[in-house]
């Protein structure tokens, strides 16, 4: 990969964004660090940077570094990192409120394919009951173990008891 390495005294002459594609435009928020949020129609990058101008999120609008003496309808829109969530919410608002008409749906690839066995459905109340039941033996299982099993796991929890004696009291015993 090659990478420019400038001296930081020369960094003072140079714009903050330097490091951006040439020939773009801000919004006139600065920012420390820049990503690339979206690819945009050369149309819509005006109105995007005054949106987020308006909600003060620094923002870049240019052409991609590789079109430069193509005719490219798209343009890059470059956002400050630290709040890039908030430029994603309100790029894709705009994008959805640009035409009211539902974008087509591409066709499927292939068919859908459907299996021949079909399950019955289990009616609601039915299901809510087997839930209920299904949660009512785990509980009585888990009790069932911990009743039986518990004085092995958990031996200073529930000590096992031990039988009382037969016989009566030491003391209380006739010679």
């Amino acid at each position: 990969m090659l990478s420019r390495v400038i001296p930081l005294e020369y960094l003072k002459q140079r714009d903050v964004m330097f490091w951006l594609p040439p020939g773009g435009q801000d919004n006139e928020v600065w920012a420390d660090t820049w990503v690339i949020l979206a690819e945009l129609e050369s149309a819509h990058a005006a109105p995007i940077l005054a949106l987020l101008r308006d909600a003060d999120i620094g923002a870049y609008a240019a052409t991609p570094s590789g079109l430069k003496g193509a005719q490219s309808q798209c343009k890059q829109l470059y956002v400050d990192r630290e709040q890039i969530n908030r430029a994603t919410d309100l790029v894709m608002v705009f994008l959805r409120g640009k035409d009211e008409q539902v974008m087509p749906r591409a066709e499927r690839i292939a068919p859908k394919v459907r299996s021949k066995i079909t399950i019955p459905a289990v009616p609601r109340p039915v299901a809510l009951v087997l839930k209920a039941a299904l949660g009512a033996a785990l509980i009585a299982l888990f009790l069932l173990l911990v009743y039986t099993q518990g004085p092995r796991l958990w031996p200073g929890v529930h000590p096992v008891q031990h039988p009382a004696p037969t016989s009566g009291p030491p003391a209380l015993q006739r010679p």
